[in-house]
């Protein structure tokens, strides 16, 4: 399974999205020095366990593989659902019983209560899966999702803002589109991807996307992502991002993100700025800070808010399930008539990879 809090991208090492919370880092990130001094100190040595203690061992053992066996009962109907998608949408395209074998897919479902002071409870959830089509030779893709738009059509599992900077210009809404990638090198990749969203309203889109990727030095990287997109209720609009990434060591990892968009349904230019540090103190453990800000020109207030925050993010209960918990302040402003001052927030969020 693929490391989905440090990834190998050209650096020592890449993050893929985790964010920051103050509080719990301070008693997750780690052994204390009193606690690391009593590492160094000689352990008593302990008697043979016997051979009851070795039956209770393994009977607690199994009662936790049942307990948490609902868990990969969800995984399974997941992918299994996802994979009859997949034979049904390849049937459009040629006899789905010449393939008789798993679908090349992949995926992610998540879910994230937070709290603001400013917005009250939100509970927001995401859904997105990519599978191969057979029988078009493997060169295009079925894509499937649950989301906000703007996430959806921006967002790549490469390059995706951090999973706390969530778009909330936009409802959840199922998308489904096919894409095409004939080039997916590893320094420049291309591709386009054209489909419906909105359920029955069937709202037509399409998406072109590159991305060029350039390794300054060992430990210093830019990346670029440029995106043209359509659609026929808002019209046609331009995505750009800019990443420069800088890796210290395996460890620890910093990036500045700009990010901007012009659209036919926005008067001026809407844009984010991020700046992140990562650090994987632990196998599958990771820390964040970071700082944001982000707004939208021609508005009455162009700056919207800005912000800090801290995550902790970790592997639970099963390699392709994850945890995080994040936490913050922000100064949010939409009005002239509003007083900027600082609000909290908090949140967690379980996400379910699946596939490869």
């Amino acid at each position: 399974m693929k490391n989905r809090l440090l990834e190998d991208n050209g650096l020592h090492s890449k993050y893929t999205h985790t964010v920051l919370m103050l509080f719990p880092v301070m008693f997750l990130a780690g052994p204390t020095a009193a606690q690391e001094a009593d590492v160094l100190r000689p352990v008593p040595a302990t008697p043979p366990a016997t051979e009851g203690d070795e039956a209770a061992d393994i009977e607690v053992a199994e009662k936790k593989v049942l307990e948490l066996k609902w868990l990969d009962g969800l995984q399974t109907g997941v992918e299994s659902s996802v994979d009859n998608t997949a034979r049904w949408i390849d049937n459009f395209f040629g006899n789905n019983r010449a393939f008789e074998g798993d679908y090349n897919s992949r995926g992610r479902l998540s879910l994230r209560p937070e709290w603001s002071q400013y917005e009250g409870w939100k509970l927001r959830s995401s859904f997105r899966a990519e599978f191969v089509l057979p029988n078009t030779e493997e060169r295009f893709s079925a894509i499937i999702g649950q989301t906000n738009f703007d996430d959806f059509i921006l967002d790549d599992e490469n390059t995706r803002l951090d999973s706390v900077i969530a778009s909330d210009r936009g409802d959840e809404e199922w998308i489904v589109g096919l894409g095409f990638n004939p080039n997916q090198g590893e320094t420049n990749q291309f591709s386009i991807n054209a489909g419906i969203r909105g359920g029955l309203k069937a709202d037509l889109y399409t998406h072109a996307r590159y991305l060029y990727q350039y390794r300054i030095n060992e430990a210093t990287q830019v990346r670029t992502r440029s995106s043209l997109f359509w659609r026929d209720s808002d019209g046609f609009g331009f995505n750009q991002r800019l990443d420069v990434e800088k890796s210290a060591s395996p460890e620890w990892l910093s990036r500045f993100t700009i990010d901007a968009t012009r659209a036919e349904r926005i008067d001026g230019i809407r844009w984010k700025g991020i700046f992140s540090v990562y650090h994987l103190y632990a196998e599958e453990q990771a820390v964040a800070g970071e700082i944001w800000y982000e707004g939208e020109t021609k508005q009455e207030v162009p700056l919207r808010e800005w912000g800090v925050r801290a995550i902790h993010r970790r592997q639970f209960a099963r390699d392709w399930l994850y945890f995080e918990i994040f936490g913050g302040l922000h100064w949010p402003r939409e009005e002239r008539s509003q007083r900027r001052e600082a609000k909290w927030l908090v949140g967690f969020e379980f996400e379910m990879w699946f596939g490869d």
